[in-house]
């Protein structure tokens, strides 16, 4: 295979536009669902939303939220359309893996909204 001198380019920026880029890898990070979880996430979203809030967290590892592809895929999709719009349009955090919607795209983003996750609790 020949070496590529640089990036391969999507459209998405131009080069110059680009002032910094991390990847972090976490091995085995996954979302623990117990009676505290959505009050530290609520604490989570909160500082990263006081202290960069031009940071879009979208899928399962961003988010720390176990959803399928589709899910995962439709916050991407909403984060982008709330970008383009310049304000938010969707809470993306309400995307849930209860709801199927993929097929239908941004139509489908009011099922992916208004989907419930259930948390389990302990045993008495």
């Amino acid at each position: 295979m020949p070496k590529r001198s640089s990036p391969p380019a999507i459209g998405l920026m131009r080069i110059n536009e680009i002032t910094d880029a991390c990847v972090v890898r976490q091995k085995k990070a996954y979302p623990v669902y117990d009676e505290t979880y959505l009050e530290n996430l609520r604490m989570i979203r909160f500082e990263l939303k006081s202290r960069f809030p031009s940071l879009y967290l979208v899928g399962r590892n961003g988010m720390h939220k176990y959803n399928n592809q589709d899910h995962a895929m439709m916050t991407g999709i909403l984060t982008a359309e709330n970008i383009l719009a310049g304000r938010t349009l969707y809470d993306v955090w309400q995307v849930n893996e209860d709801a199927e919607y993929c097929e239908a795209g941004i139509a489908g983003a009011k099922e992916a909204l208004e989907s419930a996750r259930l948390v389990p609790q302990k045993a008495a």
